[in-house]
């Protein structure tokens, strides 16, 4: 009872110094990096329909298979819409949970309080996993490590029976759960091995049989992520062949993570990758990880415990070693979101150790190991704190990027695109001029520069960086369609035609495309073409009121009212306008249902608008309501 007593009263306070670490996330907002696409303004989760749900079930995102979490950001926008603090609270409940499945998992495999919530203590503040954390877009670090822990605590529990049962069927489901939360999880089945190992598991022939289902899993999975990262270009094909190139860059990663861990300044979002250029670093990085790899194997002759911690980050840290080359970032903080529990359990060990050596003035050495803990829990608690509050939004992450490293292009063009969304577009133009400064070659800040100018109303120099984006990038749809943009206001229908036509040949569900060339059809006249297309944006997204709103407007002008009532009762049914009423109104009045029109005539009343008195006169006539 005293013990249960103990380990409630233990967990309750790392969870609390926890959540007071990452409680200034709660206070951000969207933008920090990828949240557009993943949420604002992600039209796939904006409707809670079985076809979204099979979307995202049978669909990339972001380059990458992960279902379980866009379901989770599909599920909070039917509750919150755009609200960002319940996405952060999510993030911080789950990252919470994480830390209760950590200090199972390690009170099981050590049956020690103090190692377990040592252990878990670093897991929950270090502040390399506010990335992890505050940044709304990796939730799928978050969800793939809760089904990632409890899949190896339910791995625990069924080598405890001894046989197959419940719990590795329970494994199996939560390993699939944890794949379709991030490719990151493959690497499940080597650190059960590793479980084996530590738990002195006889070696033989059942143990790797009962691996092989995780193994077909991992590969299925990995072969998904892989086609992901290929088809939009992810993967860089440099060096894929070279050996010594992939072991240097896997060497710099694991001391990078290692020093990080241990002296966790300098953190950046983004840490710039610019090839081999200055060798130092990356040689001294492969002497220092050949000299760290010896030591591990040396202390296997005293204990496993180093071997076990170490290879545990190792492995969680595989997939991102680039031996596959991701992208241009090599290292990142939230690729060590899992594997960091490995090297907390070593450092926790080695606390534990300290404290109950029994050398002289050995009481004396607690309480310096208490007073270390608790100065090391309180810079932590405070370095995590201020690091939340890096991730506000879009504009001081980028500036704490450009604080660290201040030649980085993406980093201008991101902070920029912050800046035009808070309406500051001269900064955003200055931003996107040093982007593309540092690289000639960059589309997007031509891209958004283009868009400043647009919004500022200067088309030409808005026109010329949409040019200079297409000539880098043919196939820029979002380019092409604000370029159409550009040339409607200019009144050059010919030319914003042909963009928003081509617009749609390199992505056919651009809604914003049909939309704008719908209406300049409709304008022109050609009802049919611009019905198809405002029904084309309504398909896509069905709550769409602008589109229900111009079809209801073109079928009206072709003479169909009833189909016009139909759109505008949609419209009125998503979100209830003064136009609306008046429109519906007015067709109501046409087919002659002139109750329905004073119907809509007093509702525009209550709303406090005047409505055209010749029509009220018309309708009175038409209606035998004249006195």
């Amino acid at each position: 009872m005293k013990m249960n007593f103990k380990i409630i009263l233990l967990i309750s306070l790392i969870l609390i110094v926890t959540f007071a670490a990452f409680y200034p996330c709660l206070n951000n907002r969207f933008g920090g990096w990828d949240d557009d696409l993943y949420i604002t303004e992600n039209i796939v989760i904006q409707d809670f329909s079985l076809s979204n749900v099979k979307k995202i079930f049978t669909s990339y995102f972001v380059s990458n298979y992960q279902p379980l979490t866009m379901l989770t950001y599909l599920i909070e926008y039917r509750l919150l819409k755009l609200d960002p603090r319940g996405y952060h609270l999510t993030n911080l409940i789950l990252h919470l949970i994480n830390c209760l499945a950590v200090f199972w998992l390690i009170y099981l495999l050590t049956q020690k309080i103090s190692i377990s919530s040592i252990t878990t203590l670093l897991f929950g503040i270090h502040p390399m996993h506010v990335e992890s954390v505050a940044w709304i877009s990796e939730r799928k670090d978050l969800l793939y490590a809760l089904f990632f822990l409890a899949a190896i605590i339910c791995y625990y529990y069924y080598l405890r029976e001894r046989k197959i049962g419940r719990y590795y069927f329970v494994s199996l489901i939560l390993f699939i759960a944890s794949l379709l939360s991030k490719a990151m999880a493959i690497t499940l089945p080597l650190v059960l091995f590793l479980i084996d190992y530590f738990t002195n598991r006889k070696i033989d022939r059942k143990m790797f049989i009962d691996k092989i289902p995780f193994f077909i899993l991992s590969f299925i999975f990995g072969v998904v992520a892989l086609i992901g990262q290929y088809c939009t270009a992810a993967v860089r094909s440099e060096n894929l062949f070279n050996f010594f190139h992939k072991v240097i860059i896997a060497s710099y990663s694991i001391i990078f993570y290692l020093i990080k861990i241990l002296v966790p300044i300098k953190l950046s979002c983004l840490y710039p990758y610019s090839g081999l250029k200055d060798i130092f670093p990356y040689l001294f990085s492969l002497v220092a990880f050949i000299i760290l790899f010896a030591i591990v194997i040396v202390s296997r002759k005293h204990t496993k415990k180093i071997i076990f911690g170490s290879a545990f980050f190792l492995i969680a840290i595989l997939p991102i070693l680039q031996f596959v080359p991701l992208g241009r970032i090599i290292v990142a903080d939230r690729y060590i979101y899992i594997g960091s529990i490995g090297i907390f359990y070593i450092l926790a060990e080695g606390i534990h150790w300290l404290f109950i050596s029994k050398i002289k003035n050995f009481r004396l050495l607690q309480c310096f190991v208490l007073v270390i803990l608790i100065v090391l829990t309180s810079i932590l608690t405070a370095l995590t704190w201020k690091r939340c509050q890096v991730w506000r939004d879009g504009i001081s992450l980028w500036d704490n990027v450009l604080n660290n490293y201040p030649n980085v292009a993406l980093a201008y063009n991101n902070r920029g695109d912050g800046y035009a969304e808070q309406g500051n577009i001269q900064q955003a133009i200055s931003d996107f001029n040093k982007a593309i400064q540092i690289d000639p070659n960059y589309a997007d800040a031509y891209y958004n520069r283009g868009n400043a100018y647009l919004d500022q109303g200067n088309i030409q120099p808005a026109i010329f960086n949409y040019d200079r984006a297409i000539e880098i990038n043919p196939n820029y749809a979002k380019a092409y369609n604000r370029r159409g943009n550009a040339y409607l206001t200019q009144g050059n229908i010919q030319s914003a035609i042909f963009n928003y036509d081509r617009a749609l040949e390199i992505n056919p569900d651009y809604i914003d495309a049909y939309v704008r060339r719908g209406t300049i059809y409709s304008q022109r006249g050609n009802f049919i073409q611009a019905i198809s297309d405002f029904s084309r944006a309504i398909q896509i997204k069905p709550n769409l009121v602008e589109a229900y709103n111009n079809r209801g407007i073109a079928y009206s002008l072709q003479g169909n009212f009833i189909q016009a009532i139909f759109d505008f009762n949609k419209v009125i049914q998503i979100k209830p306008s003064v136009e609306a009423y008046s429109n519906r109104g007015v067709f109501y009045f046409l087919i002659k249902e002139y109750d329905q029109a004073w119907k809509d005539v007093h509702k525009v009343e209550e709303l406090g608008y005047v409505i055209n008195p010749k029509f009220i006169i018309e309708l009175k006539k038409a209606s035998g309501r004249e006195k």
